[in-house]
């Protein structure tokens, strides 16, 4: 078995956690991540599209966005893995040993020889899990970390003011699970197999906030694949779902505003993002490059 806190490190990448870290290098002033501001009867929100590893040099971010989290009354995040029971996630939903395809065992044979004791531990884990953990490691090895993802960061900065959660980390775990072992084990073949330089774009297009890049790497890579459930499943279905509930939470009383809220970057670009989907509800939504929004 692995250790739980190798564990929390496959979900990292994916969802975050609360890590304690000081970022004090310089950000590059040229960054800017998608960020948007929301007004929604009479209640203003600002939305940051995240990404779930990183370098140092990512913060401290942007003047405007550092600024309006301090002043924000409540931090939302897609999922608060501080309060869920991982390990019991894990024997739920990511226990799982399944033969792997001829063409993605081959393909695992060839990536794993130089790190055999890491893939064995894995062995005994549902293939969606292992992709992830194949993820970090790629990751890692072009010099980035979940330790410097985005959520990360702002949790571990948020100090007592509320951490609030779009979905919750066992849908997300029983999301991942719901997919066939066919497309699990293409999940593990396509994270082993990708490109460097596509990984890499990924960040680049991310740090610059360019939406028609980060939506072509995105939802464009997967529905080119023929990935189209995964698409509707992991991007447009929830993106219905994390619009309806940050209209809920802009509403609710009871919740300290303005809201500070962070989404995978994947979330808030393309024609099916949650930014459009708060403009069907008849919100207003501001791109906060391309007017001030602090």
């Amino acid at each position: 078995m692995i250790a739980t806190s190798q564990l929390k490190l496959i979900l990292a990448v994916v969802w975050g956690a609360c890590v304690g870290i000081s970022f004090s290098v310089e950000a590059s002033p040229e960054d800017r991540p998608p960020f948007y501001k929301i007004d929604y009867k009479g209640e203003t929100s600002y939305l940051l599209g995240s990404i779930h590893i990183g370098k140092a040099d990512f913060y401290p971010m942007a003047p405007q966005i550092e600024s309006l989290f301090e002043s924000a009354g409540s931090l939302v995040v897609e999922a608060d893995t501080t309060n869920a029971d991982i390990n019991a996630l894990i024997n739920k939903y990511g226990i799982k040993s399944v033969p792997a395809d001829i063409k993605t065992q081959a393909a695992l044979e060839s990536y794993c020889r130089p790190m055999e004791r890491m893939c064995q531990a894995m062995s005994g884990f549902a293939p969606w899990l292992q992709s992830m953990q194949f993820g970090v490691v790629r990751f890692e090895a072009l010099g980035y970390t979940a330790n410097y993802g985005v959520e990360q960061r702002f949790i571990s900065k948020n100090r007592d003011r509320p951490l609030l959660e779009l979905e919750s980390t066992e849908f997300q775990f029983s999301l991942m699970s719901s997919f066939d072992d066919t497309t699990q084990w293409k999940m593990v073949k396509e994270t082993i197999e990708a490109p460097d330089d596509e990984m890499l774009a990924l960040v680049d297009a991310w740090r610059s906030g360019d939406a028609k890049e980060l939506n072509a790497l995105m939802e464009g890579s997967m529905i080119d694949n023929g990935d189209v459930e995964m698409v509707e499943k992991i991007l447009w279905h929830r993106n219905v779902g994390m619009a309806e509930k940050i209209g809920e939470l802009m509403q609710d009383k009871q919740i300290i505003q303005p809201l500070f809220i962070l989404v995978g970057a994947g979330h808030v670009v393309g024609p099916k993002s949650i930014v459009k989907e708060l403009l069907k509800r008849g919100a207003k939504v501001k791109n906060c490059w391309e007017l001030s929004c602090s």
